[in-house]
């Protein structure tokens, strides 16, 4: 089979780059998504963990109360059977010391007292809040469902549009020599999707290094596959464009 011109491998190559840069950015698009979609569910998760240690919380601070509940009613109970054996006690001292003890279970239970009216507040303020957490909670759960469905959405469009660019790149690559194209492809892979690139006054349109004017010349010559020294991007130049 006769080998084509170069200027027509450089035109084909040319309008490979333009379908292939398209794939290059749809498909880098494409491979975020999973770690957007995982970063929505662990956005849910995470607050759906502290509304669930929120009410753990709220549990904790309800037995606190219940404890001491208990504990002031037992305080109570004793106080009344210590008030109760005072008229039994035969002598000053003995009935002054009980009145004693009957005072500093009073104090205790003064501050039993503020300690549950403390966690009575706790408790009303942390239900409210949990109230409010899970009402907000749902918006956020129908918003991330909604962002995880446009999500998959677009991947489906990308997947068609990716579709129909490799089957135009299928129609052109065959055209170039496998030498050619072989070289292509080893850059595209190694340079994020940019394998060809035009001359713009004078430098190299991808890494952006002026290039020496031999280069320039043997590119606009168009006899060989030059590439930048620096990038090793395969260079090209506009035929309307002329080398002084």
């Amino acid at each position: 089979m006769e080998q084509k011109p170069i200027k027509e491998q450089i035109g084909l190559l040319i309008g490979l780059q333009v379908i292939d840069s398209q794939i290059y950015v749809l498909s880098k698009e494409k491979a975020s998504m999973p770690d957007h979609l995982r970063s929505i569910d662990e956005m849910i998760e995470l607050k759906k963990t502290g509304i669930k240690q929120a009410e753990d919380n709220l549990k904790n601070t309800q037995l606190k109360l219940k404890e001491k509940e208990g504990n002031l009613q037992q305080k109570e109970e004793q106080i009344k059977k210590l008030q109760g054996q005072l008229y039994t006690l035969k002598t000053n001292k003995e009935y002054s010391t009980m009145l004693t003890e009957i005072e500093g279970i009073k104090s205790d239970n003064s501050l039993t007292e503020e300690d549950i009216i403390r966690l009575m507040d706790e408790i009303e303020l942390a239900k409210k809040k949990i109230s409010e957490e899970k009402e907000l909670f749902k918006a956020e759960e129908a918003n991330a469902q909604k962002e995880k469905e446009n999500i998959n959405l677009k991947a489906k469009e990308i997947d068609a549009r990716l579709s129909e660019l490799n089957e135009k790149r299928n129609g052109i690559a065959p055209n170039i020599e496998k030498q050619v194209i072989s070289r292509y492809e080893k850059i595209l892979k190694n340079k994020d999707g940019l394998a060809i690139t035009c001359i713009e006054d004078g430098s190299c349109g991808g890494c952006h290094l002026n290039l020496p004017p031999q280069v320039i010349s043997d590119v606009k010559l168009r006899e060989d596959i030059v590439v930048c020294g620096s990038c090793l991007r395969i260079l090209y130049i506009e035929d309307n464009v002329e080398i002084s």
